[in-house]
């Protein structure tokens, strides 16, 4: 059996990291080396992590001080040892045999990458995702398109994946607070010549209530225009046939930036960022129009917001989907 290193940055997580350690630790499959980054907690996170270790040698501590998650990852792919790497956030877990239907599934398919269905839990309930349509292979090309889909199968987080570490060779998360994945997998996913998708759901991304994707707008969150932006030059200059799939990719999260802007409920607070995202907006136009890959209704709110119109369309669009799923 391969060894498996799995990543787990971890800051001021004491009510968590434990439950995360034991779901990986607890792993039918036994081969792994566990890697937890502890990113300058102020909490009892650091205490919890060390005596962990001294229960099992195959968890290894490394103390740092505090620079995001973007750097602990980074400082933990330094480390790994493992032919194949895995990610797990702190405040969430693994199923007992997450790692080994990974690991029978790549070793069956030869694959660079394996993906899994994933239980997103909230306060009061739990929607399943990923799964339920099949196992699926797909070639580079086609990995990229289905990347480039806002809900496909492969989706953005780097946490409901096996990756060769071949395929990680050279890439490195960027320094982003947002969207530090998005264009670290695609970086990834240009390195691998097989991806699959398995029908199964192996991982629980856990919702609290005070994380940073919970909050409303920060400016951070116009990290993920910059990673749009850097994307782009990557995808014209590497993938030029996957230019119209990408700009749909490319819209999509524009949009989904102005929502969380509008769900803050003041968007006038942030009068900076919108002139920022209305002049990228104008500039990518050309892009968007007349393509397939961009949704519709994207298109809509996208030209909505550029002549000021956006938040009661979007209030509407809400009202509508909302009956719709009430039916």
């Amino acid at each position: 059996m391969d060894l498996i290193s799995v990543i787990v940055p971890a800051y001021n997580v004491e009510q968590y990291i434990a439950r995360c350690l034991d779901s990986i630790t607890g792993q039918s499959y036994t081969n792994i080396e566990v890697i937890v980054v502890d990113d300058g907690s102020s909490d009892a996170t650091a205490q919890i992590c060390d005596d962990k270790a001294l229960k099992d040698d195959r968890i290894i501590v490394v103390h740092k001080k505090n620079e995001g998650v973007a750097a602990a990852r980074n400082t933990a792919l330094d480390a790994v040892k493992g032919e194949l790497v895995a990610f797990c956030d702190a405040d969430d877990y693994y199923e007992p045999d997450m790692l080994a239907r990974l690991y029978e599934t790549m070793t069956e398919y030869k694959a660079d990458m394996i993906c899994c269905g994933y239980y997103e839990e909230f306060s009061d309930h739990t929607v399943k995702r990923g799964a339920g349509l099949g196992t699926v292979e797909y070639n580079r090309h086609e990995a990229f398109e289905d990347y480039f889909k806002m809900g496909g199968r492969i989706g953005s987080g780097c946490w409901n994946k096996l990756i060769r570490r071949s395929s990680l060779e050279g890439v490195r998360y960027k320094k982003y607070t947002m969207g530090e994945d998005v264009e670290m997998l695609s970086r990834t996913i240009g390195n691998c010549n097989r991806v699959v998708c398995l029908d199964y759901t192996g991982y629980h991304y856990v919702h609290r209530d005070d994380s940073a994707t919970q909050l409303v707008f920060r400016k951070e969150n116009m990290d993920i225009i910059r990673v749009m932006e850097e994307m782009s030059s990557d995808i014209k200059d590497n993938y030029p046939e996957l230019i119209k799939q990408f700009y749909g990719f490319h819209a999509s999260w524009y949009v989904a930036t102005l929502q969380v802007m509008k769900r803050s409920g003041k968007m006038s607070a942030y009068k900076e960022e919108q002139a920022v995202l209305k002049s990228d907006i104008r500039s990518n136009m050309r892009f968007y129009r007349g393509n397939p890959y961009v949704y519709k209704v994207d298109m809509i709110l996208l030209r909505c917001f550029l002549i000021n119109c956006f938040v009661p369309v979007q209030t509407a669009y809400e009202l509508i989907s909302a009956l719709r799923h009430s039916k």
